[in-house]
């Protein structure tokens, strides 16, 4: 059926991209400006089309955070994003080292496990919702303890009225 899968896809790209420049300088007077979000996660092919479309102009914005790079099982090379510098001589970074979400003591906990990585950029996360209260260390044998105790916890938090759950939305009609 000639079908081509996502990585078939960039492929085939990169490979017209190379054999007619016509075609690659067509889509970067198109693509004057190129954002990609979550650059951590991107694979060799990818990164390679970011290099094609932008070499024309520089003008590429790129998001991600190398802490957080995750897929490398589906090719995702962290290197892309640690490398960003040397590749685009002249960029700007901008660490957004504030967190919104958690208080400092869970921030403290991440950083002490995620500071003994090897080849990364340090940074210093921080929060302004207060130190938090203490963290809990739980150990489990597998998977199934680990959830056990987080649904106990739970129950015996709302058991105690230490915390009140929210009511989940009502499904439609026929969703149930």
């Amino acid at each position: 059926n000639a079908a081509l899968d996502f990585n078939d896809l960039l492929l085939r790209t990169l490979e017209l991209f190379r054999a007619h420049p016509d075609v690659i300088e067509s889509y970067q007077r198109r693509f004057r400006y190129l954002m990609v979000d979550e650059f951590q996660d991107t694979n060799r092919a990818q990164y390679l089309l970011v290099r094609l479309l932008s070499a024309a102009h520089g003008n590429v914005c790129v998001v991600g955070d190398d802490d957080q790079s995750i897929y490398r099982w589906r090719g995702a090379e962290v290197g892309n994003i640690l490398n960003f510098e040397i590749d685009f001589p002249g960029c700007a970074t901008i660490r957004l080292e504030q967190n919104y979400r958690s208080k400092q003591n869970i921030l403290d906990a991440a950083m002490g496990v995620i500071d003994r990585a090897a080849h990364r950029r340090r940074k210093s996360l921080f929060s302004d919702r207060g130190t938090g209260e203490k963290i809990t260390f739980y150990e489990s044998f597998d998977d199934y303890g680990e959830a056990s105790f987080v649904v106990d916890t739970i129950a015996q938090l709302v058991a105690s009225r230490q915390f009140e759950p929210h009511h989940p939305v009502p499904m439609a009609p026929g969703m149930r």
